[in-house]
C-alpha cells in the first residue's frame, strides 16, 4: 500500500526522494486530472436532508462550469426520484443534459417479496439496505415519463446485504439466489431502459469482512452474468479507509476484475464526522494518495457523500462543498523532494516536472518510540438499527488482517451517548502499562457489555501512544451486537502514531524549501495544495527501507455498510 522511496547517498548527505503519500501498492506517480478516472458525481440528493442548492446544480448558470466539464456521469439516489417533484425531475435532467452529463441512478434491487430470498425468513427480512427492487418499476416508469435517458445503474451491495451480512433482516441467502432474484430486476430496468448498463458497489472492508471476500466478489460477478446473460459492467469499491486491510483488497479485486474486463472504480469520501472542510480535504488526501501510483489509478471516480456533510454542493469555488471536490481531483499532482543536511531539511515541491513556487510546506516529527505523542482517536456515529448491547474491544494481530510489533499505550475509552447523556469510560488495558506483542503474537480483549439504543448519536474516543513501528498492528474499536448476542457492527479507531509540527516554509521560485531543525527519526513533509495543485504528503525516515510509508495520522470511523444513507 505504498509509494516508492528511493534513498540515495551523497556525500555526507541523505538524498530522499520522496513521493506524495501513497496507499497502495504501485509504481511512478500518474498524471492527475480528469483523464486519470471518468469521474461520477453524487451531492447529497436523499431525503431527509438533501443538500439545499442541490437544485441549484441544474441552472443554467449555475457556478460550477470546471466541475461540470469533468463529470461524466451524475447519480441519483432513489429517494430524490421517489420524492421530487416532477418539475424538480425535468429540471436535473435537462440540466445534465445541456451539459453531456450521464444520468445514472444507485438502487437497491433486491426484492424482499422474493420467497427465495426470504421464504420463512419472517417479516423483518430484506428490512435492510439493498432492499428496494419491488420499488424498481415505478420509479423507472416515472423517470422514463418525463423523457430521462437512464444510462447506469449501480446496484446498492447486493452481495454484502443479501449474503454475507449477518444484521437482523439480512438473509443469508446464496449467491446463486441473489443473482437470479437480480436477474428479474435487470430485465425490469432494460424494459424501460434497453441500453441501461448495470454495476455494482459492493464494500472493500479488509478486517471487517470474511477472509476471502475477494472470491466472493468474483463469484458473485461469475453468478451475476450467468444470471443476467452479460457481465458487470463496472464494479466500484465501497472502501472502509480506517479499517485494516483494504489496500490489498483493492490492489487483488482491481487485478482480478481487469483480468476478466470489468471496470474497476473507487468511491472518494470524507468520514461520517467530519464537517464539511474536514470532508473534502480527507476526500483529496484519498484519491491523492491511492492515484500517485499508476497501475492504481481507477478507472472511475466516484466521488460522492451519504454522510451529513458536505451539505453545500455549491459553489466549486469554496472549500467544503461538492462541486469543490471535482475541482481537487481535477487538480495536478504533486511531489516533495527532500534531502537530509546539517541543519535540517531542503528540498522541492514540483508538479509534473515543473517547480512549485510560494507553496507552504509543514514538516511534522512522527513519534518514532521514544516521542510518546499523545493523540485522542475519536468518532461521531449513531448506534445501528437492531442493536441492543455493545462493549469495547481492542485487537492486536487478529480480526485485522495485520501482523506487526505493538508498544502501545492505551488510555481510558469514552463512550458518550449523546441522546441520552450517558457516558462510559472503561479501559480495556491498564491505562499505566506499555501493551506489547511480539510478531506473531497475538491480543483480544474486551470490556463488559453494556446496553445501547438504535439510533441515538454516540462519540467514542480513546487517548493513545502509538510509535510509527506499530502502526496498524491492532485498533480499539466498539462492537455492537444484536438481541441474540450477534455482531452487527464494528467501529475500528487504528492505531495511528502522533504527530508533532517542528517547521514550516514557503518554496521561493525554483520551488524549493528550507526545514531548519535537529532531523528526528521520523518526519512527515506536508503541501496542503492550492486551486490547481493536489495536497501531497511524503515521510522521511533516517533508515527508511525501500517502500515503506505512514498513513495517515488522523483515525476515523470505519464503516463496513452505508447504513446512514
Amino acid at each position: 500500500m505504498l509509494n516508492n522511496i528511493h534513498k540515495h547517498l551523497a556525500g555526507n548527505s541523505k538524498i530522499l526522494i520522496l513521493t506524495i503519500l501513497g496507499l497502495v501498492l504501485g509504481g511512478m506517480p500518474a498524471a492527475a486530472g480528469p483523464e486519470a478516472a471518468t469521474i461520477w458525481f453524487a451531492p447529497r440528493n436523499q431525503p431527509p436532508i438533501p443538500a439545499p442548492d442541490f437544485m441549484n446544480l441544474f441552472q443554467p448558470s449555475a457556478p460550477w462550469p470546471r466541475a461540470a466539464s469533468h463529470v461524466k456521469i451524475f447519480k441519483l439516489y432513489p429517494q430524490f426520484v421517489a420524492n421530487a417533484s416532477d418539475a424538480d425531475l425535468r429540471s436535473v435532467i435537462v440540466g445534465l443534459r445541456q451539459r453531456h452529463i450521464a444520468l445514472a441512478i444507485e438502487y437497491g434491487l433486491l426484492n424482499r417479496n422474493d420467497p427465495v430470498l426470504c421464504g420463512g425468513k419472517g417479516p423483518q427480512c430484506g428490512q435492510v439496505e439493498g432492499f428496494d427492487g419491488e420499488l424498481l418499476a415505478n420509479g423507472l416508469a416515472h423517470l422514463k415519463s418525463l423523457g430521462a435517458n437512464l444510462q447506469y445503474v449501480a446496484m446498492d451491495e447486493p452481495l454484502w446485504f443479501g449474503t454475507v451480512s449477518t444484521e437482523p433482516g439480512a438473509p443469508q441467502a446464496s449467491i446463486s439466489a441473489i443473482a437470479q432474484d437480480i436477474a428479474m430486476q435487470i430485465a425490469i430496468v432494460h424494459s424501460y431502459f434497453p441500453k441501461a448498463q448495470v454495476g455494482d458497489i459492493e464494500p472493500v472492508v479488509g478486517a471487517g469482512g470474511p477472509a476471502n471476500w475477494t472470491q466472493l466478489i468474483m463469484q458473485w460477478a461469475n453468478a451475476y452474468q450467468s444470471a443476467v446473460g452479460q457481465p458487470l459492467a463496472f464494479f466500484h469499491s465501497d472502501v472502509a479507509w480506517q479499517g485494516t486491510g483494504w489496500s490489498g483488497q483493492l490492489t487483488e479485486l482491481q487485478a482480478l476484475l481487469h483480468a476478466v474486463n470489468i471496470p474497476f472504480g473507487i468511491i472518494y469520501d470524507g468520514n461520517y464526522s467530519d464537517d464539511a472542510v474536514e470532508w473534502t480535504t480527507a476526500a483529496e488526501q484519498k484519491f491523492a494518495g491511492i492515484e500517485t501510483n499508476s497501475p492504481a489509478v481507477p478507472d472511475h471516480a466516484i466521488l460522492q457523500s451519504w454522510n451529513p456533510q458536505p451539505l453545500d454542493a455549491l459553489p466549486e469555488t469554496q472549500p467544503g462543498t461538492m462541486t469543490y471536490v471535482v475541482d481537487r481531483y481535477a487538480a495536478a499532482e504533486t511531489v516533495i523532494n527532500a534531502t537530509e543536511t546539517n541543519g535540517g531539511f531542503t528540498g522541492t515541491l514540483t508538479s509534473q516536472g515543473t517547480p512549485v513556487a510560494g507553496a507552504k510546506i509543514f514538516a511534522y516529527a512522527v513519534d518514532d518510540g521514544t516521542l510518546n505523542i499523545t493523540t485522542t482517536a475519536s468518532f461521531i456515529n449513531t448506534v445501528p438499527f437492531g442493536a441492543a448491547t455493545a462493549l469495547v474491544g481492542s485487537r492486536i494481530n487478529t480480526e485485522c488482517n495485520c501482523n506487526g510489533p505493538a508498544n502501545v499505550l492505551l488510555g481510558s475509552a469514552l463512550y458518550v451517548d449523546q441522546t441520552s447523556n450517558t457516558t462510559i469510560t472503561t479501559n480495556v488495558v491498564s491505562p499505566s502499562q506499555r501493551v506489547v506483542v511480539a510478531v506473531g503474537q497475538t491480543m483480544s480483549v474486551h470490556s463488559t457489555p453494556f446496553p445501547v439504543t438504535p439510533g441515538d448519536a454516540v462519540s467514542f474516543s480513546v487517548p493513545m501512544q502509538v510509535p510509527y513501528s506499530s502502526s496498524n498492528s491492532g485498533y480499539v474499536a466498539i462492537v455492537f451486537f444484536n438481541g441474540t448476542g450477534a455482531e452487527i457492527e464494528r467501529l475500528n479507531l487504528p492505531f495511528q502514531p502522533g504527530q508533532r509540527l517542528i517547521g514550516a516554509n514557503t518554496t521561493n521560485s525554483m520551488g524549493q524549501f528550507t526545514i531548519t531543525t535537529k532531523p528526528p527519526t521520523l518526519v512527515m513533509f506536508n503541501f496542503s495544495g492550492n486551486p490547481n495543485l493536489r495536497l501531497s504528503s511524503a515521510l522521511w525516515r533516517d533508515d527508511l527501507p525501500s517502500g515503506s510509508v505512514l498513513r495517515s495520522a488522523t483515525p476515523k470511523v470505519q464503516h463496513v455498510a452505508r447504513a446512514s444513507r
